[in-house]
């Protein structure tokens, strides 16, 4: 008869950065654009960085699947939750109405998402929001044409900058952090070199820079969360285990 291990579980639950939203965050380990790259190699050995966006979500549906994404059984070690919409969102009715939601309604359910966390017993002063970076439109409706769409962006920086600030309000009403990225990207003077060649999502660049504005909340969030385990150089090679705290 065939013997089973006895299941074991890991004494130690590394504490976790949670990355929630679109294209922009499910692509954040990409070569493209890497900004969750970066962050997770910032807290190496520190914090678990753990991916949860969602192509082509918007604020509607993502509120829809949260509690699947973060519930009770995870919420215990949660060092940080970003989340980054609204890309999709501010999207024209009348061009794209499966990705449009109102404004109002953005703003909402941005709220109700902070509600739903914060009442898992996660900290408000965990919790960022990252407000949507602006786009290339000319870019836009040449990767619009090449697949095959209708030369109509649906988009305008204008709208997305209402978003943007929508989604700073809510972060300042329910006291959490926020990182207005559409604000920093628009204010540099070659700021399309931020934006990928699709136009919409961002390049290395704006990656390096979200990344950059992300840390400089996450450290001070993160700051008790040190090192697991001893550095080698500090393990005694002849009697180790009295290193490891065992």
């Amino acid at each position: 008869m065939e013997q089973r291990l006895p299941e074991l579980q890991c004494s130690r639950k590394f504490s976790k950065i949670f990355l929630i939203g679109d294209s922009q965050t499910q692509d954040a380990f990409s070569e493209q654009s890497g900004w969750g790259s970066i962050i997770s190699n910032h807290f190496q050995r520190r914090c678990d960085v753990l991916n949860r966006g969602l192509y082509g979500y918007n604020t509607r549906w993502v509120k829809l699947v949260l509690n699947q994404l973060i519930d009770e059984a995870n919420v215990e070690k949660i060092a940080a939750v970003v989340i980054f919409l609204g890309s999709n969102d501010a999207n024209s009715k009348a061009v794209f109405p499966q990705y449009h939601v109102p404004l109002t309604e953005y703003k909402s359910l941005l709220g109700d998402m902070v509600d739903y966390i914060t009442d898992l017993g996660v900290s408000r002063e965990k919790i960022i929001l990252v407000s949507a970076p602006p786009f290339d439109e000319e870019q836009w409706i040449k990767t619009l044409i090449a697949n095959g769409d209708a030369p109509l962006s649906g988009l305008d920086n204008v709208t997305l900058k209402l978003y943007a600030e929508a989604c700073n309000e809510v972060a300042a009403e329910k006291e959490v952090n926020s990182v207005d990225l559409f604000s920093e990207m628009i204010s540099k003077e070659n700021w399309k070199k931020y934006v990928c060649d699709d136009g919409l999502h961002l390049a290395k660049e704006g990656g390096k820079l979200l990344a950059e504005m992300l840390i400089q909340k996450l450290d001070k969030i993160c700051e008790k969360h040190t090192t697991w385990f001893p550095h080698c150089d500090s393990i005694d090679n002849e009697n180790p285990t009295p290193s490891f705290g065992l």
